[in-house]
């Protein structure tokens, strides 16, 4: 017998002298303890199958040291003998102090952590049966990738959403309401209710009114776009929390407000284009003479993501599934866009070398 295993035939032999005293009988199945597949030669785990008769009831089960539960869900040893302790997440199967968990459980607590990632917390979930698991889980991607809802007030960003569809980019945003000015959406903002986000577009800020517009609709976040304002009337609408940007301003600009003011982050449609040349990012970082170093860390963070994004393109070329890839690739160049933006406000305030593309 492989010495690996042999303390596991000496759990299943006390289970089954268990077994017997309460009139049951159990039996063990040897060619479940040959390596499959996926295993390596270390054996990373080993795999038990048990057969259980108690009445009519009948269980087949794979069983994962806590070590490989670890291992293949993320969750840490410690947290998982934390989570029995505190919820009677219990294992399987006891020998001793070695946890064995079922094939069952590995699925149940890979949901778990999926969840968790997502900022659920654990005591909310632990009650919840593996259908109601995968029901939250579904519900949650649907809510990440739905488009905002929103509403549009101005009549320069109607003109905007309107050059935007003829470039046939996938809208990233669900525009259900229009009105040319405020005084409009004043006159008739029935349509309004089921907003998520309303953007407003004023030649000049005043907090007075972009308050009125707050009341009437006080389920939808307000984004709002000006020309003109004063720093006494800026201030108090940042401080309401509301997200404000300079007009003009690009239609990417306005998505991205829009998604995270409704809480949701953007689906990108494409990839986005480099604002900066690597010579550019270069010159930025030799050049910068700020204390903090945020340029050059912002460099540093660009060059990253630029770098990465084609290694995720190269990946697609060789996955069962080069979509995913692609989509990793998209993201990620959407990610270091955002970067760039921030870098390209620190250019033009401490008037760096280079300029965007």
């Amino acid at each position: 017998m492989c010495c690996r295993h042999a303390s596991l035939f000496s759990a299943l032999d006390r289970r089954r002298a268990d077994l017997r005293s309460a009139g049951s009988r159990a039996s063990c199945t040897p060619a479940g303890l040959a390596p499959q597949p996926g295993q390596t030669a270390q054996g990373l785990y080993t795999s038990v199958r048990i057969l259980y008769w108690a009445g009519a009831v009948e269980a087949d089960d794979d069983l994962y040291r806590i070590g490989t539960i670890a291992n293949l869900t993320g969750i840490a040893v410690e947290r998982l003998r934390a989570w029995e302790r505190r919820y009677g997440l219990e294992p399987a199967h006891k020998a001793g102090k070695t946890r064995f968990y079922s094939k069952a459980q590995l699925d149940r607590l890979q949901l778990i952590k999926r969840l968790i990632d997502q900022g659920h917390p654990i005591s909310t979930l632990v009650e919840l049966d593996d259908q109601a698991l995968v029901e939250r889980l579904n519900t949650q991607r649907q809510s990440r990738l739905q488009p905002a809802v929103a509403g549009l007030i101005g009549a320069n960003l109607l003109v905007l959403e309107q050059r935007q569809a003829e470039d046939g980019r996938a809208p990233r945003l669900d525009v259900r309401g229009r009105w040319p000015n405020v005084d409009a959406f004043f006159e008739d903002s029935a349509d309004a209710g089921d907003l998520e986000v309303l953007v407003l577009q004023l030649p000049v800020l005043l907090h007075d009114q972009v308050e009125r517009v707050a009341r009437l609709v006080p389920d939808a976040r307000l984004v709002v776009l000006y020309q003109f304002t004063t720093p006494k009337h800026l201030g108090s609408v940042e401080a309401a929390g509301i997200p404000t940007l300079q007009w003009p301003a690009a239609w990417q600009e306005i998505e991205h407000a829009c998604a995270t003011a409704a809480g949701m982050p953007l689906r990108a449609a494409r990839s986005a284009a480099r604002r900066f040349t690597d010579d550019e990012l270069v010159a930025i970082a030799a050049s910068a003479e700020d204390p903090s170093r945020c340029p050059a860390h912002l460099v540093e963070l660009i060059s990253s993501l630029n770098a990465f994004s084609e290694y995720a393109l190269s990946c697609a070329g060789e996955a069962a599934d080069p979509g995913l890839y692609e989509r990793v690739h998209t993201d990620t160049t959407q990610a270091r866009a955002q970067l760039e933006l921030a870098l390209e406000a620190l250019v033009d305030a401490e008037m760096l070398l280079a300029t965007p593309n």
